[in-house]
């Protein structure tokens, strides 16, 4: 379905801060499309500084959830927006551009919400097909595929200041960031294993670094202190902007699959990222520095799934419950961190 007349673009960003950082090539692709109208991207208000920082040729509208739709619906009703453009894959998001009486409603026609949607031509994603790809194809019909743009994001002074404050006389190079933690718990390495790891690590390294998010604060702090004095304790103490750029000042950071690896991946930093359940072939990051280490061999991996259900006796270890995380044994991601710094690194397997 073509866009006929003149008005704006309404574009609903996705939720969660790995899917936003995927979208950000699309984001960029949609603006190159509607030049003249203009294009509102609707985000999560946590999430807006994200955009923000990637300096797109949109209006970012941030705003905070309703858990009435129709309330959502008024916000963007007078607006007149001619198209939208659904990055995300739930019936409400669909409903709001519904009730809102955007003309075209365009996204990925998944179950009923397929019935609110009048352009249902973007499949979704096949096997193979990284998300980023995914993206590109409902904003642009014409998307033949191909290597998937890598997301990029630039770093704001203001937030290098602020975290070069919080690291003062701290940080000495080498400096290895970590981010131990996960939303999903099938994609967070045990506390132990990371623990462990910045123990090495701080015996081998000048700093490291270890970052966490709100709720996050007794996690890192747990890590540090395994590097001893060399750790520095910074969970819950950064905003996004921040984050971004204590990852962009690391010389390696090592994470779980997940929105803080996406964010490493496109501020350039060199990335080890460890993957349980995720699948790094559709959701890797599209950095050329990074190096993803998962355990190959188990009939369950990927999964896909944000807990994992399996019980009893496992594969190859006597507990099946988050096996694919257990068999990667520390001396394999402390290996990897010496080759990445070394400059020498490669994705793999265990």
């Amino acid at each position: 379905m073509s866009v006929s007349r003149g008005g704006p673009i309404y574009a609903r960003a996705p939720d969660h801060l790995g899917d936003l950082v995927m979208a950000i090539p699309a984001l960029h692709r949609l603006a190159e499309r509607y030049p003249e109208r203009g294009v509102d991207v609707w985000c999560l208000s946590a999430l807006a500084p994200v955009l923000e920082t990637a300096a797109l040729p949109v209006d970012v509208m941030a705003f905070r959830r309703s858990a009435a739709v129709w309330k959502e619906a008024a916000r963007i009703r007078d607006v007149g927006y001619e198209a939208s453009y659904l990055f995300t894959p739930s019936f409400s998001t669909a409903a709001v551009a519904c009730l809102a009486g955007i003309p075209m409603r365009r996204g990925t026609p998944s179950g009923i919400r397929g019935l609110l949607l009048n352009d249902r031509s973007v499949r979704p994603e096949v096997p193979g097909e990284h998300r980023v790809s995914s993206y590109m194809r409902l904003v642009d019909p014409g998307w033949k595929g191909g290597s998937p743009p890598p997301p990029r994001l630039p770093i704001r002074e203001r937030a290098l200041e602020q975290f070069r404050q919080l690291v003062a006389g701290r940080f000495e190079r080498p400096a290895v960031g970590i981010f131990p933690g996960a939303n999903a718990p099938a994609s967070r390495w045990p506390e132990g294993k990371f623990t462990a790891l910045a123990g090495i690590l701080g015996q081998e390294v000048g700093t490291v670094v270890v970052f966490g998010g709100p709720k996050q604060e007794v996690l890192a702090a747990r890590v540090a202190a395994g590097a001893k004095a060399r750790g520095i304790d910074l969970g819950g103490r950064t905003n996004l902007g921040v984050l971004a750029a204590g990852f962009s000042e690391c010389d390696l950071v090592i994470t779980n699959d997940g929105g803080p690896m996406h964010l490493a991946a496109a501020v350039g930093a060199s990335i080890i990222a460890i993957f349980g359940a995720g699948d790094p072939v559709r959701t890797g990051p599209l950095n050329p520095r990074a190096r993803v280490i998962r355990q190959s061999g188990l009939p369950c991996s990927p999964c896909g799934r944000s807990r994992c259900p399996r019980r009893g006796r496992g594969t190859l270890l006597p507990e099946a419950h988050g096996e694919c995380l257990e068999l990667i044994p520390v001396e394999a991601v402390v290996e990897a961190a010496r080759q990445q710094l070394k400059g020498t690194g490669a994705s793999s397997d265990v």
